[in-house]
């Protein structure tokens, strides 16, 4: 069922959001995004919105799924050649606690970093690397 809602949700968020990239992103722009899954890019435009509106507090994202801690989001980017190579380049755009395992880099990145890894020629795809409840049951099942 997990997966299911994870679908939903995604498509819910892909109709209410715009998907607009702003600032230094106009050049490749759809080389960019078509590189970032849909949760990450709509991800990027409420944070630039909240952060805009001079909104106080913690942010927290709309998709429940998608991981953010401190305003970085957890990730999955993979890589389009050497990951050592994807790997460096995530952490010179702020990647905290960068593991890699195969042609999967995973760690935690600024939100604020997300159109600037769309643009990585190391890079493959990325999206967030969510939570999951499966396998999980409720107290006294």
């Amino acid at each position: 069922m997990s997966h299911w809602l994870y679908i939903a949700l995604t498509i819910a968020l892909i109709l209410t959001d715009t998907c607009n990239f702003t600032g230094a992103q106009s050049a490749g722009k759809g080389e960019r995004i078509s590189k970032l899954a849909p949760e990450l890019v709509a991800l990027h435009d409420q944070y630039s919105n909240y952060t805009s509106a001079g909104s106080v507090g913690v942010f927290r994202p709309r998709n429940p799924l998608v991981q953010v801690i401190d305003d970085r989001v957890a990730i999955d980017a993979v890589a389009s050649g050497d990951t050592e190579v994807l790997r460096s380049d995530l952490v010179s755009l702020g990647m905290q606690n960068p593991v890699a395992f195969g042609r999967i880099v995973s760690g935690q990145l600024p939100i604020d970093a997300i159109p600037a890894m769309g643009a990585l020629a190391s890079l493959q795809f990325a999206r967030a690397a969510t939570v999951s409840t499966r396998g999980r049951q409720s107290p006294g099942h």
